[in-house]
């Protein structure tokens, strides 16, 4: 343990990554609502055995509760793709899983470091650079991506040093979130329940975000991450002619090339001007009709992420970290391994320290 006296903080967070109110960890202590009120306020100090209750109750080890790293929040509805009905309660918890990912990657790479192919640029949108569309074009010159569609998108964000993880939030009312701090690579927690077009549309977002938003955001940030999104999958000069004349045919033609949803490409073809506005209508219905709204045919493969596995994966095949060992490192009672099979070898992010040198 770091600390002799629990944080009151790790208590909140732990509580609402689980997904409970004060009463249901009320009730797993057998004490009142209050105690738990305010032991989280730290008008209470947290005895050891509840301390130890509380691990147990929440399945974390009991070390993450003398951590005194600082809790982020999400960037209220700017840095947050979401619907309006999200509740608290899901934003917390899923700010709450952000975090304690965010503190899980501080003390993995605290065994090495991260190099860049093509660093994360952080622009302004209300500066000399130009529109979400100007900086989504600087990012592909910057990232090296050639013409046409990105075929891996997570591979490209974590080529860059990013980190993306796919979660199961339990909704289907959040797409997705980040975290970018000065001192960690940007962090990516998208909704795992989510179509593959649709996933990439979602990184795409966050990507936009994490590039233009990292000083502040602006009232409009949503839209202008909506217009990077669609200008990084679907750069104008390369996809204007294919949008001429369309019709649900050629949008699913163009969603199996460009990896995108026919509903983003009509979308697209809308904005462009390629087709009316009567036209646009026209399509919706016809999706609509079809039964295409939630989920459209021809699905795009969902890409799973890499670099956080390979994180995992490098303590415990070249460090020599144990279940123990990894469960402490990781704030959990029990460790499984990861099944190597399932992870490519070659590393989307690149991690000095982690493929590059031997343990020690």
């Amino acid at each position: 343990m770091t600390q002799e006296i629990p944080n009151p903080a790790m208590v909140v967070v732990a509580r609402e990554c689980r997904g409970l109110h004060q009463k249901d960890l009320a009730k797993a202590l057998g004490c009142a609502q209050s105690t738990i009120s305010k032991y989280e306020i730290g008008s209470l100090c947290l005895p050891h055995d509840h301390t130890v209750a509380i691990a147990s109750a929440l399945k974390f080890d009991i070390g993450f509760f003398y951590q005194r790293d600082m809790v982020y929040g999400l960037g209220g509805d700017f840095l947050y793709r979401r619907r309006a009905s999200v509740t608290k309660k899901m934003r917390t918890r899923v700010e709450a899983q952000a975090n304690v990912l965010k503190m899980q990657v501080e003390r993995l790479l605290r065994s090495s470091s991260v190099e860049q192919a093509f660093p994360f640029p952080a622009i302004d949108p209300g500066g000399s650079e130009g529109s979400p569309e100007d900086i989504a074009n600087v990012v592909r010159q910057a990232w090296r991506l050639p013409d046409g569609p990105i075929r891996n998108l997570t591979r490209v964000i974590e080529h860059a040093g990013g980190i993306v993880f796919t979660l199961d939030y339990q909704t289907d009312k959040i797409d997705g979130t980040n975290i970018r701090t000065p001192a960690l690579p940007p962090m990516l927690f998208m909704n795992k329940n989510k179509s593959g077009e649709r996933h990439r549309f979602n990184l795409a977002h966050e990507t936009g975000h994490l590039v233009m938003h990292f000083f502040a955001a602006m009232e409009d940030a949503e839209t202008q991450a909506d217009r990077f999104a669609s200008e990084f999958l679907m750069p104008r000069k390369q996809i204007q002619s294919d949008l001429k004349n369309l019709d649900l045919p050629a949008a699913a033609r163009l969603k199996d090339f460009w990896g995108t949803s026919m509903a983003s490409i009509i979308r697209r073809a809308r904005d462009l001007r390629k087709i009316t506005e009567s036209k646009y209508k026209q399509l919706n219905i016809a999706l609509g009709a079809t039964g295409q709204r939630k989920q459209e045919f021809y699905p795009i493969p969902f890409e799973e992420p890499e670099a956080y596995s390979n994180l995992k994966r490098f303590h415990t095949d070249h460090l020599g970290f144990e279940k123990g060992d990894m469960a402490k490192l990781l704030f959990i009672e029990d460790f499984n391994p990861i099944d190597t099979s399932a992870i490519l070898i070659a590393p989307c992010l690149r991690l000095v320290g982690l493929f590059d040198q031997q343990a020690d």
